[in-house]
């Protein structure tokens, strides 16, 4: 066995929208505590590992189904649940998966050998380890790994405060009420009970009444929320264990595929959630001694994804039948 590990730099090539809880109609940016040098606790935005994760395991099964020859094919709700969010606890009811089965089914996917997953009332354990996201910024130099720093430097980078990287957006739901042409399409009675209701709110605002106001009001809303800003920094790492040469290409997809058109958080189809990577290290621990060399995550081609095409399109007609009647 050998522990191969990429670490990347990442650049946010969009806002990020990755929030942690919502007070009222303020949605507040995920955040993790940290202590610093000198003792202080802050806390800091970051990306979650639980979300990197999940965008691993989407694009690698992406690449599955599309090696299979399955992509666009109809799945089964518990084949779609094993794939894209690995299985569930079946409970007592459910059949304990045989190990027969269970070799099968990482033979037949070998993504779940490393993501893990659950399938006939049994948890797999996988071998994929994924870190934080952690944003690059003056809190966080003394976590940086040094190439890390050098690559800083080297490139001239500054680096501000967390805070820096925070701010507060705003946006407004519009009620398409309120827009006379809008309006214009709705049937006569809807139109006419639209304008009651528009005049019902006038009226409650002239005369001050808060119950009539509540009532008649429209379902315009302003809504804000923190994000990370365009341009932020952040260091990401995923280490997996490998036991075979099938085990490593697979990795090499899965995260190649990710990085490719990385996406995390809320809020994408509004010009959020775009992730580059801007230089990526492998360090392969083969040896006590660390080999390191760059690793070009932007080429899908080549040598990445044969083994890993060849070994699934091999055994599509086995990968079909064993989708259809998986328990997960």
């Amino acid at each position: 066995m050998k522990t191969l590990r990429f670490e990347f730099i990442l650049r946010a090539e969009q806002p990020i929208c990755h929030l942690e809880e919502s007070l009222g109609n303020s949605g507040l940016a995920m955040r993790r505590k940290v202590i610093l040098p000198d003792g202080r606790a802050t806390r800091i935005p970051c990306i979650t590992a639980d979300t990197m994760r999940h965008g691993l395991r989407d694009a690698v099964t992406y690449s599955y189904l599309d090696a299979a020859g399955l992509l666009g094919q109809d799945l089964g709700e518990e084949a779609l649940r094993l794939l894209f969010a690995g299985g569930m606890i079946t409970g007592s009811a459910g059949g304990s998966v045989k190990m027969a089965d269970y070799w099968q089914m990482v033979e037949l996917n070998p993504a779940l050998a490393l993501l893990g997953g659950n399938a006939q009332n049994r948890s797999i354990p996988g071998r994929l380890f994924v870190d934080d996201s952690t944003l690059i910024c003056e809190e966080q130099m003394h976590v940086l790994p040094d190439w890390v720093r050098e690559w800083l430097k080297e490139s001239g980078v500054g680096v501000a405060s967390h805070r820096a990287y925070i701010e507060e957006a705003q946006r407004v739901r519009m009620d398409p009420l309120l827009d006379p042409a809008k309006r214009a399409l709705l049937l006569p009675d809807h139109r006419a009970r639209a304008e009651q209701r528009l005049i019902a709110s006038e009226t409650a605002a002239t005369d001050n009444d808060a119950g009539a106001t509540e009532q008649a009001k429209s379902t315009m809303m302003p809504r804000r929320f923190e994000r990370l800003v365009q341009g932020a920094l952040f260091w990401w790492g995923v280490t997996a264990h490998i036991l075979s040469d099938l085990d490593d290409d697979t990795f090499k997809v899965m995260v190649a595929s990710f990085l490719y058109d990385a996406h995390v958080g809320g809020k994408r189809g509004t010009g959020h959630g775009l992730l580059r990577a801007v230089r990526g290290w492998n360090i392969d621990v083969r040896r006590p001694a660390e080999r390191t060399e760059s690793l070009d995550v932007r080429e899908l081609g080549g040598q990445i994804g044969a083994i890993f095409r060849a070994h699934v399109s091999e055994r599509r007609d086995q990968i079909a039948e064993f989708l259809k009647r998986v328990a997960a």
